[in-house]
This record gives structure tokens, sequence and C-alpha cells, in this order.
């Protein structure tokens, strides 16, 4: 007898999902990362670093603008998506997808899509006219899964030190022709993805 799937709500991240939302960020680099970027760079990121980075993101003056939202099954998160208005250059009507992260043992199971679609809507419902996001150049499932969604390649680039490493990103764009401020919240979850892959910028 098939099962259903696992129920998924989406809902706010607050200070008390550091830990966890740190904890899944290292594990999606780890594996969406391998040989991407360099192993050195894979390997000098540590669980500290990730905590440090997320509690500042939900605690800083600078935090209001940014949204983060979380996929949760019961108390586990499975995912996590952070986005806010464009920081380069800086926009008022155009938003960013920041990061978009899943734990790698659910993968291909929409959640990705799900955080995705719901960070365009809540982008949709402030105002922001489109939305862009930045992605590893050599990332070929993210950036299957992102054109997947009707994203579309502006033809920038940008390498960006980190450190040390040199790490090529390309920047995609979205506008918002669909009216994803209607759009209604699902909360149960089934298929799959072409790609769910992480994507940090």
């Amino acid at each position: 007898m098939q099962t259903s799937p696992a129920p998924i709500a989406i809902r706010a991240a607050s200070l008390s999902d550091v830990d966890a939302i740190a904890s899944l960020h290292l594990a999606s680099w780890q594996a969406a990362y391998l040989g991407i970027v360099p192993n050195e760079f894979l390997a000098a990121i540590t669980l500290e670093s990730r905590v440090i980075r997320w509690r500042k993101a939900l605690s800083s003056p600078e935090a209001p603008p940014t949204e983060t939202i979380l996929a949760v099954d019961g108390d586990t998160i499975q995912g996590v998506c952070s986005f806010g208005p464009r920081r380069r250059p800086e926009s008022t009507d155009v938003g960013e997808v920041y990061a978009l992260h899943v734990e790698p043992t659910v993968r291909r199971r929409g959640i990705g899509r799900r955080l995705l679609d719901d960070s365009l809507r809540r982008m949709a419902i402030r105002g922001f006219s489109g939305a862009v996001l930045w992605v590893l150049r050599d990332n070929a499932d993210a950036r299957r899964f992102y054109e997947a969604r009707g994203w579309s390649v502006t033809g920038e680039e940008m390498v960006e030190e980190r450190d040390g490493h040199a790490i090529p990103e390309t920047r995609y764009a979205i506008s918002f022709e669909t009216d994803w401020s209607a759009q209604a919240e699902i909360h149960v979850l089934g298929g799959e993805d072409v790609g769910d892959r992480a994507h940090e910028a």
C-alpha cells in the first residue's frame, strides 16, 4: 500500500532554530558543492561558523528586511530559504533569494520547490516586481532547478573570493508575471524537483 507524503509546513525561522539551521546548512553545502568547489574550501567550513552566520542573520538590526522561512516536518527542519531586497545594486523594487538549502536526505521531494515558491509569494506581497539570485556557475543541478521554475540567466557573472578561493557565480532573475501574492499555501508535498539543490548568494 502506497503511503501518503509526510505533511510539510512552512514557518518563519527564529533564534531558537539557529543550531538546527546551521547543521542543515553545513550538510547541504558538503553534499551539493562536492566536486564543484575545492575540497579545501568545504573542509574549512565549520558548524561554529554557520551558527555565527545564522545567529547574526536572525538577530542583527539589518534582519527585518530579510525573511528566513523553514520547511518543517513536525519539529524537524528539512529546508531553509532566506530572502529580501536585492543587494547589488540595492533595490526596493526587486527582491533577492539569498540562500536555499534542503537537508540532503530529503532532496527531490519538492521541499526546495515549496520553499522557493513561498518566498516568491511573500516577496510579491511585499510589493517586489521580481527577484534575482546568484548560483554557483558550475552547479548544474541548481541551474536546472531554477530554469525549470521559470528563472532566466541575466548574463551577469562574478567571481567571489571566499577564504582565499575564487568561486564563480551566475545571476538568475524572474519577474512576477504570475500573481504569486495570490498563491495559496500548501502544506502537503508530493512529486519530485528536477534539482532541489543548494545555493547561497
